[in-house]
Formats: structure tokens, C-alpha cells, sequence
């Protein structure tokens, strides 16, 4: 655990100070030298092009040893810069007037050290607008003291920034600034002034964009002041039109230069999700014409706070910059040797896609996007997992995470290696993305969401201690198994099909994937047209039947091959990749199954009366992506408990998969129910080769409803069901007549004067009259459901996905709500149907006895 430190103290020296030499936590492979004098120049004609990544998003910053990892990468990829400014430590934004401890500060030594070494200029950001009083001396002086610090640990390159602040100055400086922007540019000036003018300094307005700008961009006062004011040696940042620029057009750049006069430096949010806990963005980087190169004084993306997930993200901002870095045509180099050199060749590849052709002829994010998951590819077959213990910063406590669970016992030996790696743990900023005020209409992406959720930090066992990797141990850790799995010999390795699949399924913040987009749109036209195949349709047409089969058929392939992306990457070597993307591949699995499942449903049992919601939005405009946009098909959109399936806590390949019943499952569910019904008991109630407990419990419903029933299966069969029936009055009718009967005669009246058996119990309760529950319940929750789980199952995801395809079909056709009975002495059950969103229902005359009544309204 990190013991907070007294701040560091920093001597009154004129002397310019020397870094601290890195450490031996450098990179495993040797980093090219860089003279210190070029260390981020690059040149478009005589000029320098601020290009890179801004660690800038909301949330757990990234790990020490995933920097130095993406300095590595810059250097490959001929990216130069590198802006710390993680909204989530807490020195750089909420207490920015602490100094860093003797030990924060060796680690900010060491990153800016690796920095240099891989020739990645680090410029280091403090956001001091949340609280400061610009008029106060002492708050200067503590602002220039703090980089003052920063500047002796080895740091040239700055950024003064104040986004997501209010817009409001507090009375003392209204005493001695005109405007907000007369007092930031003030500070900013003095600050740049004061550390002698750096060759980089970057401020961040507080109307970084142009929905900001009050009333608009060219008639901003606060923009008017910004480049009448602010020294010409200071760049100025912009994230575009919006917080999360669509586009970028040539005209909104040349508009914002003239105002600021000079040219900005792009921000980039189209790769963040900081916004939205379960949108990933692995599409390529798009809508900024490589004509805007030449316009800009830089471009820095912030991405994904998952660190892995922002390989394509990088990767093509690359392709683009030096696309057209000198203002002409050229083939790009990405990678290291001769022998592993891929150059584009610029062409479009727009055919049969539905995606917009592009008009740029230096650029094809298409063709960028490939050759990033070309070499992305390269790396899941790499085993790997972060192993190096990182040493929070700002004071704040970190927590060791433990991920022996996680390691994969070897193929080639019977002992397990144990890993454990540290992430910085800041603490949480009061403020988040949210705060900033929106001033126009036009829904931001994150407008639709909510605020990113922390994640829960796992409390480490102080006495553990860290057990390294060698990276040959490493490479026989192939794969991770869950419970009860069987070691994957055979698996299948990932291709770069599947990596596609995997980009078109979490594209960019405005648009899907054409793979994506496809599937919607299928989804979309089986469920308009699903009268056509529906059970009581009077009069089928065989062409449209046939037809809809056929798009059926090709829609549940595009469901498999997602499914099949999961296993195939939940069997990667890389476990370092696996951990960033496993949550957001685990939901859009389970979404999918659910979706692969209801379509099923459609195509056998839907009554002509199906119906579901028609509104008209765009599909990026909706919380949660694509997984978000397929809830929102379905006819229990609402239901966000049902579609909240957290992934298990460690990586598992198993899959089950969930069908619509047939006759021919009978047997396997009777046999669920009576191990089921007889788990905990001593004595079994009947015989091994007894039907009883199945007619008790399912019986009716397998018979006379079967249009409402799902099983579950994984590759050892049946392990679940979930029943039901849409109305239940008229279903108990017809079981009086064409049910009952055969059960009275299957199974005689037991003599009730004597003591009876539990299984005489069950064969007295077809020989009474059940009593019927009253209408004021029934115009409520008219639909009666089944649902249970076979012991070995161990996924709660399942049981949640069972019962949201049941209560769609059973929504579908018309349902208000739902209730299932379960006695008071069955703990399990109950616990069972809560965790399903089942509420207990207050007893109301005409209830049975000894039984509780759960509901869940539609």
C-alpha cells in the first residue's frame, strides 16, 4: 500500500534541472534514442505538428506500465506527443495546489523519462478552474509553484486547462477582470511568461467547442478576448462543432482561426466513452479530412479509458496524420522491418457497404481500420498480462488487484501462477462530463447516458506478495477456463474476421458498423413482418413465409458468428486485451442471444397480434450502442434489470444458448424439475421413473401453452426452462377440460384420513378445486410464468435472459404483467424469481394459502 508522503519540497535553484534516469521499470524491449532537442518536432514544412494521445477522460487513469506501453507504440507509429491530464487524479484537477509526495513525484520522473527515451514529448496539464480565484496572488503563486515542481522533474511542455468549469467569476475577480476570458487569459500569459515561454503551451478554453460558444463561434466575446489577449506563442485547444464532433469541417477550422487567431489543436473525443458504461469505440478515426492538416497547429485524441481498446483508435490517427503530413500523396509505414512493411495504397473500398463513400483520396478510414486490425491481430496471439506493481499517485491509496483467478492454469503443467498488478486508484473528482451546461438541442452522444460508473476496487491481502512472470511461463498460459470447463485444446484462434466483426459491432459514437447495421436492420424487418409466419395467420402467402425464413435463417447466422467472436476471443493468449474488452463483449453476447432467441420465438409461435413500439431515432442517439439499440427492439425495452448482466469475475468461454421448446424437451425439463424440487431433501418424495413432480409443476403449461415456452442448453443439454401463458383464465379453463382429467386418472385420490406423503400431497391437489385468483389481480398481471435453473448452472446472466424472452413473447402478444406462485417454504425459489424483478404481491381475498404470489408488471 502507498504511504502518503510530505510533498516533495523543491529548492530556489535558476539551474535547470535534470530528470531523473528512468528506472528498471522500463519497457522490456530497448527504446531508440532521441536527441532531446527533437523530442516531439514534427515537421510539416518548417513547422511543428502537435500530434498524439491525450490522456484526458473521466474515470481510473491509465497504469504506469500502460504509458510507457503507449510511448512504444507513438514511436512506431510516428505519433509525438503525449498531454497528461487525467481528469480523475486528483492533483492535476480537484487539489491541484498539493505538490506531489517523494514518491509521486519519482513516478512522474520516470514517465517523463520514458517519454524521452521513446521520443514522446510529455506535456503535462493542470486544470485549476474548478476553485480558483484568479485576482488571488497566493493562488498564482501556488499555481506556478506546482509547476515549478513539475518543470524539475524533468518537464519542458505545459497546459493551462479550463474545461468543464462554470462560466462565472467569483466577486473578488469581478474587482479586477472585465470577463471570465480577460481572467484566464491573464493567469495564462503570466503562468506561460513565467516558465519562460516553453515551446509548447497549450490552454483549454472553457468554450472548447461550438456549441459552447455563446451565441455562436464567430460572435463569441469570450473567443474574441481568447485571440485578441492570449500571447501567439500559446496554442489553443478545440474539440470542434460539438464535446463529440461528428465531423470536422475545413469551414468550422477556418472560422475558429480567424477568431483565435491561430490555428487550434484538435482535441479529439470521438474514440472517448467516459460517458456511457457500455459503448467502446474501435471504429477508425473518421469525418476529418486530411485537408485539415495543414490547418491545424495539432491533433490529439482522447480516447477510451480502456487502455487495450484504443489500438485501432492510435493506430489510424496515425495512418492519417501521415496520410498527407507534408501536403501530398504518400504510402504510410506503420510497422518496424522490411519484411513487415505494409503500405496503403489509397483506394476506396465503399463497395457493398452501406456506409458513406468517402470523397478524401488521401485517406480511407476503411482501409485504415484494416490495416490496424491487420496488426492488432498480431498481438492476441502474444501472451501477456501486466505484472508490474504500480504505485498509485496523488497521494491517494492504491490497491493491490489480485488476478490469480484470473491466470490461466498452464496446458503443459499442473501448477498455476499467480499475477498480481496495481492500478492507480485516484480519488473520484466530485465533477464529471455531465457537469458542463449544454447550450444547443443537438443531442451529444453522451446526452442520451448516464455518467460512467466507478468501478468497485477489490481490497488487496496485505501480506501477498508480487510473484513475477517470465514471459516463457507466460507463453504456456494460453487460455482461461470458467467452472467447470474443459481445457480448450481445439479452440479456435481469432481471426481477423472476427476483429471486424468485433470494430462494426462498437463502431464510433454516431454510427454502427455496416455488419452492424445490417443486423438492425433485419431485426427490424422480421419484427415488422412476423404476421406473416405468426401461428394464427388465416391465410399464409408461401412467398413471404419462405422469405421470411430465409432472412430469419441469415439473421440468426449473423447472431452465431457474434456469439463465435466471444468464445474465440475470450480464448486469446492476451489476457492484458481480454480484461479491457471482456464487459462490453460479454453484454453485446448476452443482448444478442436474447435477440437470436425472440426471433426464433417469432418464427414458430408470435400471434398475428404481435405488436411493438414504432419511434423513429437514430440508432447512435440511444444509450448503450448497439446493445442499448437491440433493448430497445425488444417489446420489454424498460426492463433494464433484465439487461443488466454484469460478466462473471473471471473470463469464461462457456456458452449456453436459448431456444424455443419443442415436445421432444419434455423429458429434460421433468427430470429439472424433479432434481430441482428434491434438491436438499433427504428422500426423494417419488420414484426415479415418476412424472408426478413435472405434471405438478410444468405439466399444463408444456401441454396447452407451448407457444410461450424456452429452454436453456449448454453442450451437455437442457439445463433450464422458462413457461408461461398469456392469459390465464382461459388457460385454466381449458386445462379443467382437456388437462385435468388425464391427471385424475393417471393418478388416483390418495385416502385422506391418514398422514399423506409429499407425493400424495401432489396427486390430492388434481382432484381439489384450485380456487381461481380474483379479476382486480388478473386485469394486472394476467400472464402465469415458470422459470428455474439447474444447479450446475452458475451464471446468473442465463436465468435473467430466459426471462426476458419469455416476457417479450409474452408482451408482445399483449400482456400487462406477470405473477408466479411459489410456496412459503421455498426459500430458494423465491430468492430465485427477486433476483428476476418478481415482487411479492400484498395477499388479496381469493389468494390460495400457504402460497406467495410474485408479480412483475410489463
Amino acid at each position: 500500500m502507498v504511504q502518503k508522503d510530505k510533498a516533495l519540497e523543491i529548492p530556489e535553484v535558476d539551474c535547470e534541472p535534470s530528470p531523473s534516469p528512468v528506472s528498471g521499470e522500463a519497457c522490456e524491449e530497448a527504446p531508440v534514442p532521441v536527441e532531446e532537442s527533437d523530442i516531439g518536432v514534427e515537421l510539416t514544412g518548417h513547422r511543428k505538428f502537435i500530434c498524439g494521445v491525450v490522456e484526458g477522460f473521466y474515470g481510473r487513469p491509465w497504469t504506469m506500465e500502460q504509458r510507457k506501453e503507449l510511448f512504444r507504440r507513438q514511436q512506431k507509429w510516428g505519433l509525438s506527443t503525449y498531454l497528461y491530464a487525467p481528469k480523475d487524479d486528483c492533483k492535476h484537477r480537484m487539489f491541484w495546489r498539493e505538490l506531489y509526495s517523494v514518491e509521486e513525484a519519482d513516478q512522474l520522473m520516470t514517465l517523463i523519462g520514458a517519454a524521452k527515451e521513446y521520443g514522446t514529448e510529455f506535456i503535462y496539464a493542470i486544470s485549476p478552474g474548478l476553485d480558483i480565484t484568479f485576482s488571488n496572488q497566493k493562488e498564482v503563486a501556488a499555481l506556478k509553484r506546482k509547476l515549478d515542481q513539475v518543470s524539475h522533474f524533468g518537464c519542458k511542455s505545459f497546459a493551462l486547462l479550463f474545461d468543464d468549469i462554470e462560466h462565472n467569476m467569483c466577486p473578488a475577480d469581478k474587482e479586477v477582470f472585465s470577463s471570465f476570458a480577460h481572467a484566464q487569459v491573464s493567469i495564462t500569459n503570466e503562468i506561460y511568461q513565467y516558465l519562460g515561454e516553453p515551446e509548447t503551451f497549450l490552454f483549454c478554453p472553457t468554450e472548447y467547442c461550438g456549441t459552447f460558444c455563446y451565441p455562436n463561434v464567430s460572435q463569441s466575446p469570450y473567443l474574441h478576448t481568447v485571440g485578441e489577449k492570449l500571447l501567439l506563442g500559446i496554442e489553443v485547444l478545440w474539440t470542434g462543432p460539438k464535446v463529440v464532433s461528428k465531423d470536422i469541417s475545413v469551414e468550422s477550422i477556418e472560422e475558429v482561426s480567424k477568431i483565435i487567431r491561430r490555428a487550434p489543436v484538435i482535441w479529439d473525443n470521438i474514440h472517448a466513452n467516459d460517458y456511457d458504461q457500455k459503448r467502446l469505440f474501435l471504429g477508425p478515426y473518421k469525418g476529418r479530412s486530411t485537408e485539415l492538416i495543414p490547418r491545424l497547429k495539432g491533433v490529439l485524441t482522447n480516447p477510451n479509458c480502456e487502455f487495450e481498446s484504443n489500438f485501432v483508435a492510435i493506430h489510424t490517427l496515425a495512418t492519417w496524420y501521415k496520410s498527407n503530413m507534408n501536403g501530398v500523396r504518400k504510402d504510410v509505414v506503420m510497422t518496424d522491418g522490411e519484411d513487415s512493411t505494409v503500405s496503403i495504397q489509397i483506394k476506396l473500398e465503399n463497395e457493398g457497404s452501406d456506409e458513406e463513400l468517402e470523397t478524401d483520396m488521401l485517406y480511407s478510414p476503411q482501409l485504415a481500420l484494416k490495416l490496424a486490425l491487420t496488426e492488432w491481430l498480431e498481438d492476441f496471439v502474444q501472451p501477456h498480462q501486466y505484472n508490474s506493481r504500480q504505485v498509485s499517485q496523488s497521494g491517494a491509496q492504491s490497491t493491490a488487484i489480485d488476478v490469480s483467478s484470473m491466470a490461466a492454469p498452464s496446458l503443459c503443467s499442473s501448477t498455476t501462477d499467480t499475477t498480481v498488478f496495481q492500478q492507480p486508484i485516484m480519488s473520484k473528482s466530485s465533477t464529471a462530463l455531465a457537469e458542463v451546461e449544454k447550450k444547443d438541442s443537438d443531442e451529444e452522444p453522451m446526452e442520451m447516458v448516464v455518467e460512467k460508473l466507478d468501478e468497485p476496487e477489490a481490497e488487496a491481502d496485505p501480506e501477498e506478495k508480487q510473484v513475477d512472470k517470465e514471459n516463457d511461463q507466460l507463453k504456456q498460459d494460453l487460455f482461461v477456463h470458467g467452472l467447470n470447463e474443459t481445457s480448450l485444446f481445439t479452440a479456435e484462434p481469432l481471426t481477423l474476421e472476427d476483429l471486424s466483426l468485433l470494430a462494426e459491432l462498437f463502431y464510433l459514437p454516431y454510427e454502427h458498423g455496416p455488419k452492424a447495421m445490417q443486423m438492425l436492420k433485419e431485426f427490424n424487418w422480421l419484427r415488422a413482418n412476423s404476421s406473416v409466419v405468426s401461428v394464427n395467420c388465416k391465410r399464409k402467402e408461401t412467398e413471404k413465409v419462405v422469405e421470411w425464413q430465409l432472412r430469419a435463417e441469415k439473421f440468426e447466422e449473423m447472431c452465431s458468428s457474434v456469439i463465435q467472436m466471444f468464445t474465440r476471443l475470450s480464448n486469446s493468449a492476451n489476457r492484458t486485451i481480454l480484461y479491457d474488452l471482456y464487459s462490453y463483449i460479454w453484454d453485446i453476447k448476452s443482448i444478442i442471444s436474447m435477440i437470436k432467441s425472440f426471433v426464433q420465438w417469432l418464427g414458430c409461435r408470435s400471434q398475428s397480434s404481435a405488436q411493438f413500439l414504432r419511434e423513429d431515432q437514430e440508432p447512435w442517439a440511444f444509450r448503450g450502442g448497439l446493445a442499448g439499440e437491440f433493448q430497445r427492439l425488444l417489446p420489454i425495452d424498460g426492463a433494464n434489470d433484465l439487461f443488466f448482466q454484469p460478466p462473471p469475475s473471471m473470463p469464461t468461454s462457456k456458452i449456453y444458448s436459448i431456444r424455443p421448446y419443442f415436445p421432444k424437451d419434455e423429458t429434460a425439463i421433468y427430470q429439472i424439475c424433479k432434481e430441482m424440487y428434491s434438491e436438499g431433501m433427504e428422500d426423494v418424495p417419488v420414484s426415479d421413473d415418476s412424472d408426478l413432480i413435472g405434471d405438478r409443476l410444468v405439466g399444463g403449461l408444456l401441454t396447452l401453452s407451448s407457444d410461450y415456452g424456452f429452454v436453456l442448453e449448454d453442450d451437455e443439454g437442457i439445463c433450464g426452462y422458462a413457461l408461461g401463458t398469456v392469459d390465464v383464465q382461459p388457460f385454466v379453463n381449458t386445462c379443467k377440460l382437456n388437462w385435468i382429467p388425464f391427471m385424475q386418472e393417471k393418478y388416483l385420490k390418495p385416502d385422506c384420513e391418514k398422514d399423506l406423503t409429499e407425493a400424495e400431497k401432489m396427486m390430492l391437489s388434481f382432484h381439489e378445486e384450485e380456487e381461481g385468483l380474483p379479476d382486480s389481480f388478473l386485469s394486472n398481471f394476467p400472464s402465469l410464468i415458470k422459470v428455474d435453473i439447474h444447479a450446475k448452472v452458475t451464471d446468473p446472466s442465463v436465468a435473467k435472459s430466459m426471462m426476458g424472452c419469455l416476457l417479450s413473447s409474452l408482451k408482445a402478444n399483449g400482456s400487462l404483467g406477470a405473477f408466479c406462485q411459489v410456496r412459503e417454504t421455498d426459500k430458494r425459489m423465491l430468492d430465485f424469481y427477486s433476483k428476476l424483478g418478481c415482487f411479492e404481491v400484498a395477499k388479496m381475498e381469493g389468494f390460495p394459502k400457504d402460497v406467495l404470489i410474485m408479480g412483475r408488471s410489463l
